[in-house]
């Protein structure tokens, strides 16, 4: 369906169909190349993160006028009798400020994890398949004024075998409040 809307749109505009066509058939390899990892293996979370990995990142609010650049070094630990991946996440912000997270991620299935952390107020299922993860959860975030549920929209997307990115939306009634843009490093 979007060839043949590409094509009407290109007649509107006195393009002959037929470069159209073409033009969009070219640009298909293109588009497909660019959601692929280069070696081809899937991202899988307790290969990636078993051990210590180090990320940089930055959380922006435009709304708020925020900017927290940070780095943040992850320690996983893989079970194989429970089939869980326990990681420990300790950021540190520009400001000085510290914290503390840590995921369980229990693999239920070939590419399916159900995981959990203390202050996501439900398991959090994730499904894997490819070079890219994307999973959402509500989180309660402490603040001066209390805490604060927010949503997150996660994307993990393995750039070679020693980077993954991590970018992510945080949301409150349905509005983008902040983003997440994350590199780790193994």
């Amino acid at each position: 369906m979007p060839a043949l809307i590409f094509c009407r749109e290109a007649a509107r505009a006195n393009i002959p169909a037929l470069a159209a066509v073409l033009a969009f058939l070219l640009l298909l390899p293109v588009l497909a190349a660019g959601s692929a990892h280069a070696d081809g293996k899937p991202l899988v979370l307790e290969d990636y993160f078993r051990g210590r990995t180090v990320g940089e990142g930055v959380f922006e609010s435009r709304i708020a006028g925020i900017r927290r650049p940070f780095t943040v070094v992850t320690h996983g630990t893989w079970n194989p009798k429970t089939f869980t991946l326990r990681l420990r996440e300790d950021f540190r912000f520009a400001d000085g400020e510290r914290d503390t997270k840590v995921w369980f991620f229990q693999k239920v299935a070939e590419n399916r994890y159900i995981a959990t952390r203390s202050d996501v107020l439900n398991p959090v299922t994730i499904t894997t398949g490819g070079s890219s993860i994307r999973f959402d959860y509500a989180a309660r975030l402490e603040t001066e004024s209390g805490p604060v549920a927010v949503r997150f929209f996660d994307t993990l997307t393995r750039v070679d075998a020693r980077t993954l990115r991590n970018t992510a939306e945080v949301r409150k009634y349905g509005i983008t409040v902040g983003t997440v843009d994350l590199t780790f490093r193994r």
